[in-house]
């Protein structure tokens, strides 16, 4: 994966024809491989923070367990994390996108059998929930800004649009490519294409992985169920996606091919999503016909589900909240063992023995130093051009911030106005 990142001016060789379109040349000699994603792989991932109290003098320090022994494995495909608020999903992307302190950390993530290399936040890409893109310019602008930064600059810039060309179609953004991408003040596109918009700016080096954090979040039902169809039209293509989600609908949820659910920073299931509603009964957790499969896991969790939440006695509130605390605890910790004892743990660990006895053949192998793919000084032009082009574009803001500093100009002026140059003008200066 690192090679192909770094050679990716070889490896996205485009052909422009008559028409417009664009199409990826396969070196003479190589086989054009159906998966193109890496396979993502951790061992005992636990993680931890650290927690401070009281006063300087005597500050008591505490630690609090965010993730406990995680083991698993993410392949080509649609892979979601799924759990309740506070349950770990996005500190868990967070490692398993290199993007996490590592004090705190212990265990191991492995790509393709292989420790993951030092920059590589750099060679995958992740979406985060807020916007990165600068809504004063337009789709093509910011598509642009990111092929300037992570293309390597041995790729030509004819290759470089090529490829923004490339992502504009494939993400279905060609009728608004050209228009702003919009602020807070100013009306631009809609929430799905400006998602779609964040999603393409990752995709502009063609990374093995892709990790999104709750992409689904502030869109509607419908805008969500499109931007997660264009990330099962990529995973099906070879892609690695890894994604968390809260509490998605089942036209959702049914285009995920693994499926991760976290409760207390715990593993309670990690296989096949279709699997999963068959793996809850056989433990005592049946479906209600008709009931959303992610309502449903969220519903056990919270000890809310079938006919514990329909035999409640009138007057019995007080008891039943008082005991919530406790019931939900029993439940999290037989969902802990159950799947602990269950044949889908039993064969992962398994699997990830052989990839460890593997990964012990290839340490020896020469280690490589990867750097970024622009300088320092590449990096700094195109921010600063992305920067004067945003005031040019936003003229109300420049002129309040001008406004601003004459409007504080002409207080302090007026405080110091004819102070004489005597020793009582120099102490008050």
């Amino acid at each position: 994966m690192m090679e192909r990142a770094n050679h990716i001016n070889i490896a996205m060789i485009e052909d422009i024809g008559t028409n417009g379109t664009v199409g990826s040349k396969v070196a003479p000699g190589a086989e054009q491989s159906p998966e193109r994603g890496s396979t993502v792989s951790f061992h005992n991932v636990r993680y931890r923070v650290q927690l401070q109290s009281g006063f300087v003098c005597r500050r008591k320090t505490s630690h609090r367990e965010i993730l406990l022994d995680l083991n698993g494995i993410m392949r080509p495909g649609l892979n979601a994390i799924l759990g309740p608020t506070g349950s770990g999903k996005s500190s868990f992307l967070d490692i398993l996108a290199a993007r996490k302190d590592p004090s705190g950390l212990s265990g191991e993530v492995l790509i393709d059998r292989a420790p993951q290399p030092p920059n590589f936040k750099c060679l995958s890409g992740y979406v985060v929930q807020e916007d990165v893109v600068m809504g004063t310019l337009t789709v093509r602008e910011n598509l642009r800004f990111s092929a300037a930064l992570r293309l390597p600059r041995s790729v030509l810039q004819s290759e470089k649009e090529a490829r923004v060309n490339q992502l504009i179609s494939e993400l279905g953004l060609s009728k608004v490519a050209d228009c702003k991408v919009g602020t807070q003040m100013t009306r631009g596109i809609s929430g799905g294409e400006r998602k779609r918009t964040n999603i393409g700016m990752e995709l502009i080096i063609d990374p093995a992985v892709l990790f999104l954090d709750e992409p689904t979040t502030g869109l509607d039902a419908s805008t969500a169920n499109s931007v997660l169809l264009l990330l099962k039209r990529m995973a099906s293509k070879g892609r690695t996606i890894i994604l968390s989600i809260h509490q998605p609908r089942y036209s959702i949820y049914r285009l995920f091919d693994s499926l991760t659910l976290l409760v207390g920073g715990k593993m309670v299931y990690h296989g096949p999503a279709p699997n999963a509603l068959d793996y809850f009964a056989n433990i005592g957790f049946p479906c209600e016909p008709h009931n959303n499969p992610a309502d449903f896991f969220l519903d056990v969790i919270n000890g809310d589900s079938t006919a514990a939440s329909m035999t409640k006695v009138p007057g019995s509130e007080d008891v039943e909240f008082e005991e919530q605390s406790g019931l939900r605890q029993s439940i999290e910790e037989r969902l802990v063992d159950e799947f602990r004892s269950s044949s889908y743990c039993s064969a992962t660990r398994a699997e990830l023995e052989l990839i460890e006895q593997e990964k012990k053949c290839s340490s020896c192998s020469k280690s490589r130093t990867i750097t970024y793919n622009s300088s320092f000084l590449h990096q700094l032009r195109w921010v600063l051009r992305r920067t004067f082009q945003n005031l040019m574009l936003n003229p109300q803001t420049s002129v309040a911030q001008l406004g601003v500093n004459i409007f504080l100009a002409l207080i302090v002026g007026a405080i110091f106005f004819g102070v004489k140059d005597d020793q009582s003008g120099i102490q008050n200066r």
